[in-house]
């Protein structure tokens, strides 16, 4: 019977320690207290403050065009704002999440506005879709003659 309580209390312990934010749990509410840029936000979950990449996109670098506007735009969205994150990729401080804002997909947002790529490993056709529409439009950063994508100029810098 002791052996058994020891059990039980140890598996709530480590579940206790795992937190709210484990890929494949339910939506989680926060607070967005900081953009960091146009696809990177720290959110209070209350007990925990978790740095969130936006997942399905990958925004312009500060340092590109369209960066800063990325930014100022995603402040303006989601800046001081209740937001749901869905967990997509890991746990802890940091995750990839799906977030949304008052019922809007903000990876929808980003790339239906042409803010944001959406690379080719994101598997979702929706998004992809969404580009495509921006790209033809175009909108954002397709009005460029020859935007490069942040994963290209992250490379380049280094």
């Amino acid at each position: 019977m002791k052996y058994a309580k020891f059990v039980m209390c140890s598996l709530v312990a480590v579940l206790m320690a795992a937190g709210p934010a484990v890929a494949g749990d339910a939506t989680i509410t926060g607070k967005c207290v900081k953009v960091v840029d146009g696809d990177t936000l720290i959110i209070d979950c209350g007990k925990a403050t978790r740095t969130v990449e936006i997942h399905g996109v990958d925004a312009p670098e500060l340092e590109q065009p369209w960066g800063k506007q990325t930014k100022s735009f995603m402040k303006k969205m989601v800046g001081g704002e209740k937001v749901e994150i869905e967990v997509v990729e890991g746990d802890g401080d940091s995750v990839v999440a799906r977030v949304s804002v008052n019922g809007v997909d903000m990876s929808e947002m980003l790339v239906s506005r042409g803010l944001a790529w959406v690379p080719e490993n994101a598997n979702d056709s929706d998004l992809e879709e969404l580009g495509a529409k921006a790209k033809a439009a175009p909108c954002g950063l397709w009005t460029d003659p020859d935007p490069q994508a942040p994963w290209d100029f992250r490379e380049a810098r280094s």
